[in-house]
């Protein structure tokens, strides 16, 4: 039993003694203008010599990942931010095997919310991209927060197992306000009458609320041996098993792809074919947003010259209007 759950751990994602790189991506900054986008990733389990969750790391930036999403966005000639998270019940915390202190739940749940609040004149776009665990936390905190748009919803291999033992006590010891609502602690928890899906029912985990336009998501080979040399590990125990959905179980907006040659933990690595096919759909989207933000200010631009254009006269006579 113990050797299999060794392997189980192995498969959720690397981990050795890490100093933890950052994404070379601008870092997200509260404190100056708001760029046209900004990516929040959400990291997994590690694996041992590790201990999770004590030991889980910013694995979406030290791997490049975020840079990679970051680049094809960059590439449509929009700004863009990063900030990445790690899947931890706690705020900041550091270990013996990772440096620096690494940043979990309390922080990611605070930067999201400080998005409004500091950029409410000119809200950026928002793109959340998770690995293994980090799907179940990504997906709660965009039900916590319906009145927060996200442009787009990157899932790469979400999985539940394991993730109720690694969290839910620790999460059940936070204040409620830390938590919100819905609990994060019954992120990977069936949800009530929910479709069922095989047989099991459907959980946060795989759905998409309807104020996320667009969601990505990437699966990896279906168990069994993975037959691309450059994986980490030659057996693959974990695989998000369920396509996302829509409230109403529709999929609009919604697209898998599957990498039949890449396990859990390769998958997350920038240089992965799931990697590339997820810059490749968002880089796609980048380039729709350009446009309709040129479109945008073009017509916020004609609109100024249509204002200039009229009369002082008739000027007057609107400004009248309303005491008429």
């Amino acid at each position: 039993m113990r050797s299999l759950l060794c392997l189980l751990a192995l498969t959720l994602s690397s981990c050795m003694t890490v100093s933890v790189q950052p994404a070379r991506t601008a870092a997200l900054n509260f404190s100056g203008p708001a760029p046209d986008v900004v990516i929040l990733g959400m990291s997994g389990h590690c694996a041992p010599p590790c201990a999770a969750p004590s030991d889980n790391y910013d694995l979406l930036a030290h791997a490049g990942t975020l840079d990679r999403l970051a680049d094809a966005v960059a590439a449509a000639g929009l700004s863009v931010q990063v900030a990445g998270y790690t899947s931890n019940a706690q705020e900041s915390y550091s270990s013996a095997r990772i440096s620096p202190p690494q940043r979990g739940w309390p922080a990611l749940r605070r930067d999201y919310a400080r998005l409004r609040e500091e950029w409410e004149d000119n809200p950026p776009r928002v793109v959340l991209v998770g690995h293994s665990h980090g799907v179940p936390w990504l997906h709660q905190l965009v039900r916590q927060f319906p009145e927060q748009p996200v442009a787009a919803l990157l899932d790469i291999d979400g999985v539940c197992e394991l993730w109720n033992l690694d969290h839910r006590a620790a999460l059940l010891e936070l204040p409620p306000d830390l938590r919100g609502q819905p609990d994060i602690a019954l992120a990977c928890q069936p949800l009530p009458g929910a479709p069922w899906v095989g047989s099991s029912r459907l959980g946060p985990k795989d759905l998409v609320p309807w104020h996320v336009e667009r969601g990505l998501e990437v699966h990896s080979v279906q168990g069994g041996y993975v037959p691309d040399p450059a994986g980490n590990y030659p057996i693959n125990v974990f695989w998000d098993r369920t396509p996302n959905v829509r409230p109403d179980g529709s999929r609009q907006g919604l697209t898998v792809g599957h990498s039949v040659l890449e396990g859990h933990s390769r998958l997350a690595d920038s240089q992965s074919r799931g990697v590339r096919w997820l810059a490749q759909e968002l880089g796609r989207l980048a380039h729709e947003w350009k446009a309709q933000e040129e479109k945008r200010r073009w017509q916020l631009k004609k609109g100024r010259r249509q204002t200039s254009a009229i009369s002082p006269e008739l000027s007057l006579i609107h400004k009248r209007q309303p005491g008429a």
